[in-house]
């Protein structure tokens, strides 16, 4: 069983954008889609979760509703477009607290990265049952240097301990949610949901994706994968 009738999907779209420059990233097209719509697409085709959650900003909830409508007619029943906050935390914790009681597992993921695959959400969603979490990430291969801010090294990190986090980001529900009280509580804020769980001192496995899986944040991320 692929579990995926347990799972809650919040598909965070409520970045501004403001790196790349160019309008909203999300709304800008890749193989005849927009690239908010990929991740929907290699999802959903995957399996059909308990529910899916599209989080946006307010005052663009019928520009993703148009574009959903249009690119994926088949899907689109099946995503709920939702308000977020002010904040990536904010809008998420809108997503949970939105999510229907028989979610089990949530899965946390970055609208701007096209390339994330049902298979990798798969497995992600498969540590979780057994750990508690599963978050996609990948080794680091560069040479890391510490450094100061104006670019005095300080000393070389060991790569071999480094990872670099993605999404999907896949958790037991009770576990983020304690997650993010803990952290609302200390008036905490981060931008990547594991951390949250790091906060509170809660284990996170992380899931070794050896697949290509960028987030598009400049005009040129985009031009790559075009």
């Amino acid at each position: 069983m692929n579990f995926f009738h347990q799972l809650g999907l919040i598909i965070a779209a409520g970045g501004s954008s403001t790196r790349f420059g160019k309008g909203n990233k999300l709304f800008q097209m890749l193989n005849d889609l927009p690239v908010f719509c990929h991740c929907l697409k290699n999802f959903l085709d995957g399996g059909t979760p308990a529910a899916c959650l599209l989080v946006v900003p307010e005052n663009s909830q019928n520009e993703f509703q148009l574009l959903l409508d249009r690119y994926l007619p088949a899907l689109a029943s099946q995503i709920q477009i939702i308000p977020g906050g002010d904040t990536r935390m904010a809008s998420v914790l809108e997503g949970l607290n939105t999510l229907p009681a028989n979610c089990c597992y949530v899965a946390v993921q970055d609208a701007a990265r096209p390339l994330s695959s049902a298979n990798l959400l798969q497995r992600c969603l498969d540590s979780a049952r057994q750990t508690g979490s599963g978050i996609a990430a990948h080794r680091l291969t560069d040479t890391i240097k510490q450094a100061t801010p104006d670019g005095k090294v300080l000393k070389t990190l060991d790569r071999n301990s480094l990872w670099a986090t993605e999404t999907p980001q896949v958790f037991q529900r009770e576990l983020l949610m304690k997650a993010y009280q803990h952290c609302h509580n200390t008036q905490k804020n981060f931008t990547d949901d594991a951390q949250l769980l790091e906060e509170t001192g809660i284990p996170v496995q992380l899931i070794d994706n050896p697949q290509p899986n960028p987030k598009i944040t400049f005009p040129e991320d985009l031009t790559a994968l075009a």
